[in-house]
């Protein structure tokens, strides 16, 4: 929240000095179109001059205004207080049958990151499609269940270990 109140804080002050600058612009604009309007050479030529300071006067805001944001799609600016769940590895040794180093790789990430959902998710697949234990995977659910603070984090798991479970009664005999 507070990173948000910063950046809304950022924007008001750039559209602030964008404001500034506008009004100068404005009346450099003015006076440039003023002395191209006049006709003769002289006043023609003269009459750029304005116009091109009020344009560098405003691209320097404009540009800011408009390059954090696009910067942020190749740069982000938001950070971590702490490193990310890295769900590749356990995911990987799942893939070459090293089901129980899957589902430890999975029990660190729980226990690293206890609200998220997405490794009991995995333990309880791993639970019933690969090893065909449904009492470890009801153990599990009931843990995630227990530690999951948020009701739509406890749902969503709910409706996973539910729609896991169909795999293990449709397997084939």
């Amino acid at each position: 929240m507070k990173h948000r109140q910063k950046s809304v804080d950022r924007y008001g002050d750039l559209f602030f000095r964008l404001l500034k600058r506008l009004i100068l612009a404005a009346l450099l604009f003015l006076a440039g179109f003023y002395l191209l309007r006049q006709g003769n050479i002289g006043a023609v030529i003269i009459g750029f001059a304005p116009i091109i300071l009020g344009a560098v006067i405003l691209a320097f805001p404009l540009a800011e205004l408009f390059a954090e944001p696009t910067g942020n799609l190749f740069w982000p600016s938001a950070q971590y207080d702490r490193p990310q769940p890295q769900y590749s590895i356990p995911q990987s040794k799942r893939a070459r049958g090293l089901y129980e180093e899957a589902m430890a790789g999975f029990e660190k990430i729980a226990e690293e990151h206890s609200q998220e959902v997405q490794p009991y998710v995995e333990m309880i697949d791993i639970a019933i499609v690969n090893l065909h234990d449904p009492e470890r995977a009801k153990v599990i659910f009931q843990r995630g269940i227990a530690v999951l603070k948020k009701d739509e984090d406890r749902e969503a798991l709910a409706r996973m270990y539910r729609a896991i479970q169909t795999r293990l009664d449709s397997r084939p005999g």
